[in-house]
């Protein structure tokens, strides 16, 4: 996760701004067990799951003036699949623009910002034209590769519109692919984010000709609002979003298999991200720190929930884990207050250090039988949770594990030989009126084993195998 906390701090007022600025958004509809939603994150169509799986064919396609729609995200028969195995599911609609041009919306504020940049690459010499939207001459480039080009002055401040326009066999990138520069120019210098371009970009619609949004393509475009992707894009490179704080829905097309690390992290406003069961990996902190996402389809393809992936999603309410996911790395839903319940698969045979960390209204969790190892923190300040059940295969428990489940009130062990308990804190602050149930049999093992609640201050109880508790 690129973003430093540095950073974070030193953009901490204007942040606050964006996000409480953009929290009205993300779409106007009612939402439901299924929803349509519009590149902007208005709900076209919502179905309860009886309804939507009654359907014979997707609705039409919502329609925009400049812009050509090429379809849902998912197809009809896919879609019906994934809600019948898991209940709910967000599609999205794809676009390019009815020209073929890509276009750039920008507000210029102040007359005194004179040379405008714009950076993108091409695949052949004077490959793309760029029109400046302001009546003057239009530009192409020698070269090919990496474009920087500049307009060097607006006459009257306002809101303009650049278009990039490919020639036909000639690939257009946007950004340059380099940690310091998007598609407007500079946006760090000495560890101080400096956006006097980058923040004048409003609005993407992304034409013909483009194949992936690469790294850093729109990084720090702090009043990006809203972004059309056709479906000829494959790929989202790592930090091709990340800090548009005003961003606040996406629609994934169903021509994408990666999305990289940090993505979209710190997208403070984005409430609703469309993804289509075509990708087949979710890179670590790919949605890091959208604290106003309320929900996410995760794909049945996927099979690892990366590190970090979905921390800090403060407003995260549901998700659903795909029974095919076999791993959950370490800080994947960590700091996920409003997480009130989820299901893990059990296909799932690891689950990282902080995982779950501070999900507080989180309720109830089964651990999965294959699950070998609970690490340190992993379940720590859940203080809603009510129940667990560790699996007979589990041989360890880290430090902390499950420390501050001060709600806490049926612990069961389904193996006989207790596990490896690495610190006393991995149970504490539980409530005195929290139960262990362990094994018949077993009861001598629990109440003599190190680091394990204390038998004089909690009631141990053997149950029956089968027998629940």
């Amino acid at each position: 996760m690129n973003q430093t906390k540095s950073d974070g701090a030193f953009l901490f007022g204007y942040l606050i701004g964006r996000k409480n600025a953009g929290s009205g958004g993300g779409g106007a509809g009612k939402r439901s067990d299924v929803n349509l939603l519009d590149y902007d994150g208005t709900v076209a169509y919502s179905y309860t799951k009886e309804e939507f799986l009654a359907l014979t064919e997707l609705p039409d396609n919502p329609t925009h003036d400049g812009l050509t729609a090429q379809g849902w995200n998912r197809t009809l028969a896919d879609a019906q699949a994934y809600v019948t195995e898991y209940g709910m599911l967000d599609i999205g609609q794809m676009y390019v623009t009815d020209d073929g041009k890509t276009r750039l919306t920008i507000k210029v504020d102040q007359l005194l910002r004179a040379d405008v940049p714009v950076y993108f690459s091409q695949t052949a010499a004077n490959g793309v034209t760029v029109n400046w939207g302001d009546g003057s001459a239009e530009e192409t480039f020698a070269g090919t590769g990496d474009i920087t080009s500049a307009h060097h002055v607006y006459a009257e401040t306002g809101t303009y519109c650049i278009t990039l326009a490919p020639a036909e066999g000639c690939t257009l990138g946007l950004g340059i692919k380099t940690a310091s520069y998007c598609v407007m120019g500079t946006m760090k210098y000495s560890n101080a984010i400096y956006t006097a371009y980058t923040d004048m970009l409003q609005t993407v619609e992304i034409g013909a000709h483009v194949t992936e949004i690469p790294s850093y393509a729109f990084q720090y475009c702090l009043s990006l609002s809203s972004v059309t992707i056709p479906e000829s894009v494959t790929s989202i490179g790592s930090d091709a979003f990340s800090s548009c704080y005003n961003l606040q829905s996406v629609s994934i097309p169903s021509s994408v298999t990666t999305i990289k690390s940090n993505a979209f992290g710190n997208c403070l406003s984005l409430q609703s991200v469309s993804v289509p069961g075509s990708v087949t990996t979710m890179e670590s902190s790919a949605f890091y720190n959208c604290s106003s996402l309320q929900r996410i389809s995760i794909p049945s393809s996927i099979t690892s929930i990366a590190n970090d992936m979905f921390q800090r999603c403060f407003d995260l309410a549901h998700i659903t884990i795909p029974s095919g996911v076999t791993s959950i790395a370490s800080g994947a839903f960590y700091y996920c207050y409003d997480l009130a319940g989820t299901t893990i698969p059990e296909s799932v045979t690891s689950i990282g250090s902080n995982a779950f960390n501070i999900c507080t209204r989180l309720g109830s969790i089964r651990i999965p039988s294959g699950v070998t190892r609970i690490e340190r923190d992993t379940f720590s300040f859940c203080y809603t949770l009510i129940s667990v059940s560790i699996p007979s295969g589990v041989t360890s428990i880290g430090s902390n594990a499950f420390g501050s489940c001060v709600s806490l009130a049926e612990l069961k062990f389904e193996g006989s030989t207790p596990p490896t308990v690495a610190n006393v804190n991995a149970f504490s602050k539980l409530n005195t009126d929290c139960r262990i149930y362990v094994p018949a049999g077993s009861l001598s093992a629990y109440t003599t084993a190190t680091n394990y609640p204390n038998p004089s201050t909690y009631t141990y109880v053997e149950y029956e195998e089968g027998g629940g508790t």
